[in-house]
């Protein structure tokens, strides 16, 4: 929500209460490190990050349950499986400056404020994760902006794996997350029905404060409650019978944000049966 006093800044309501920890002193957020950076963010030492990049998974055993990391199906506490340069931190969270509030405005002559779908890709830097590519999809499924984004502070990792962000893309790029939010802000009024997996991770790479929102992760939601939640790849598979997010370069925000409105589609349909 934004700052009652202090203008394009957000507060953050489920924020659980951290130790303070010296400014200096940062938590790896892939392997749990702790370590040491300088005034402008560097590492201090040359150290390599040994994680693992996939989540933890529960399987039925004989005789009870066994947790795996879906990326190597290590054991918990086993050895990371993949081998990064440094470590990095989110710093999503810490840094609650330079958020925009989508407007009131008023109603077009259809009275119809839009529905978007919208997917974010991220890299860190060494102030924590930044936006590097925005995709937002309209309820015909068409991509009505799409752009690789410039981090305002200096890449550490671009995060390939998942982003499907190279170095090249961005090589060229002199769109900065301002201009992003000049944009959206012009597309989106305060009553535009956003719909996103996770969204709340999208929305702080925006640094956008919105509303009406729609997340697929609530509404599909996981049988332990929430913190858990279902992957995207695992609700298209379920519900729509499709298979995304198959290619090994990463993920593609277009194909995130489109999966997301289709999802909901479905969804409406479905729930329109029921009621006759």
């Amino acid at each position: 929500m934004p700052h009652p006093d202090k203008a394009g800044r957000a507060v953050l309501f489920t924020a659980e209460e951290k130790k303070v920890l010296d400014s200096s002193c940062r938590i790896c957020c892939r392997c749990g490190t702790e370590y040491m950076v300088s005034a402008s963010g560097s590492c201090i030492r040359k150290e390599e990050c040994v994680h693992h990049w996939g989540r933890l998974r529960k399987q039925r055993v004989p005789g009870g349950w066994e947790t795996h990391y879906s990326c190597c199906s290590g054991a918990v506490g086993s050895p990371g499986c993949q081998v990064a340069k440094q470590h990095v931190h989110d710093g999503r969270k810490e840094s609650l400056d330079g958020f925009v509030k989508t407007f009131e405005k008023l109603p077009t002559t259809d009275g119809y404020p839009g529905i978007y779908a919208l997917d974010c890709e991220m890299c860190y830097t060494k102030q924590g994760l930044e936006l590097t590519r925005v995709t937002v999809i309209n309820s015909d499924l068409k991509v009505v902006y799409d752009t690789f984004v410039k981090p305002d502070s200096k890449v550490v990792d671009y995060n390939t794996r998942f982003s499907g962000v190279t170095e090249e893309d961005l090589e060229n790029t002199s769109i900065t997350l301002r201009d992003v939010q000049a944009v959206l802000l012009n597309m989106f009024s305060a009553d535009t029905i956003l719909i996103g997996h996770s969204l709340e991770s999208d929305l702080f790479a925006l640094k956008l404060i919105h509303g009406t929102v729609v997340d697929t992760a609530i509404v599909f939601p996981h049988r332990l409650g929430l913190p858990y939640k279902r992957a995207l790849r695992t609700l298209m598979a379920d519900y729509l019978k499709r298979i995304i997010q198959d290619n090994v370069e990463g993920h593609d925000s277009s194909e995130d944000a489109r999966a997301c409105m289709e999802l909901m589609v479905w969804k409406i349909k479905e729930d329109a049966k029921v009621k006759r």
